[in-house]
């Protein structure tokens, strides 16, 4: 069975900066994927090309076996997006908004897209241009939610919502997967959020995927350990060093194998199973070489 987006060696060039570098990845049926990384990491220039709104420089993206460039109309009626910087014309009515997304969506729901909206106090005559920052994304998020996508894409969605509209959001996106089969990428710098949601991680920094798998496998396999000043550390051969803080007390190590995990090493102090904010922290921050953490975690991560 072929996966629902298939990214194959995807590149995208901008003059001389390369944006997205020759990054493979894959996403099953009713997966909801966090994609992470600091700004100017690639994330929305990933989204934007597997939107079919930009071109790839190399490489291959497809949703639903079909390639998503040049952009397809049958394509784009299975895809929801929220990708920053896409709006509608600042005079547009959200009524309008709203009629236009189901003029493009067979399965469209005006009814729940008009009641989630009115719930938020967002009358369908409003002018886009007059909505806050929160209440745009909230109908953005609500037109792609009611549309019947068979994949949803989405950059911030919750950007300038307060925190109970985020949660409310994010378990409509989380229901959705489960009950509709959903596929979801989602990228936001809100880990808390998408660690609720999440059931799998990538990882991205300067334009590659330095990190890719399973949420709970990860938290089961990474330990963030600390040494005492005088330890001279040894790491153990079934273990990845993916990150080290800068006095080289504390590392952070990906093991081949759970049953590992708790085995104390020479000159440990202590040790502490991770989260989703600190295993970001750790290959973001603190990895020394990312071309090598890239390459032995996507192994390790196929084997989950």
């Amino acid at each position: 069975m072929n996966p629902t987006v298939e990214i194959i060696k995807l590149s995208r060039d901008f003059g001389k900066r390369r944006a997205v570098d020759q990054v493979s990845l894959q996403v099953d049926d009713g997966q909801v994927l966090a994609l992470l990384g600091p700004n100017g990491a690639g994330k929305t220039t990933l989204l934007r090309m597997l939107a079919g709104f930009i071109s790839p420089t190399d490489g291959d993206a497809r949703i639903l076996g079909k390639t998503t460039f040049p952009p397809s109309p049958v394509l784009a009626g299975r895809i929801g997006c929220v990708i920053d910087g896409m709006e509608p014309p600042g005079g547009s009515k959200v009524g309008q908004i709203i009629k236009l997304k189901a003029s493009t969506c067979i399965a469209f729901d005006s009814v729940k897209a008009k009641r989630l909206c009115e719930s938020h106090r967002i009358g369908l005559k409003q002018c886009w241009r007059a909505l806050s920052k929160g209440l745009k994304r909230w109908v953005l998020a609500v037109c792609c939610l009611c549309a019947g996508a068979d994949v949803l894409l989405l950059d911030e969605p919750a950007d300038g919502l307060d925190t109970s509209a985020r949660s409310e959001l994010y378990g409509m996106l989380r229901e959705e997967a489960n009950e509709q089969g959903t596929t979801i990428i989602v990228a936001s710098h809100i880990l808390s959020d998408l660690e609720k949601i999440a059931d799998d991680v990538a990882i991205m920094q300067c334009g590659q995927v330095v990190l890719r798998g399973n949420l709970e496998e990860l938290r089961e396999r990474v330990r963030e350990i600390e040494f005492s000043a005088e330890a001279s550390i040894s790491v153990p051969p079934d273990a990845t060093v993916i990150g080290r803080d800068n006095e080289n007390r504390v590392i952070w190590l990906a093991y081949d194998h759970v049953i590992d995990t708790e085995i104390p090493l020479p000159g440990e102090t202590q040790r502490r199973t991770v989260n989703l904010e600190s295993l970001y922290l750790a290959i973001t921050q603190h990895h020394e070489k990312p071309e090598l953490v890239e390459v032995n975690l996507l192994e390790s991560a196929s084997s989950f």
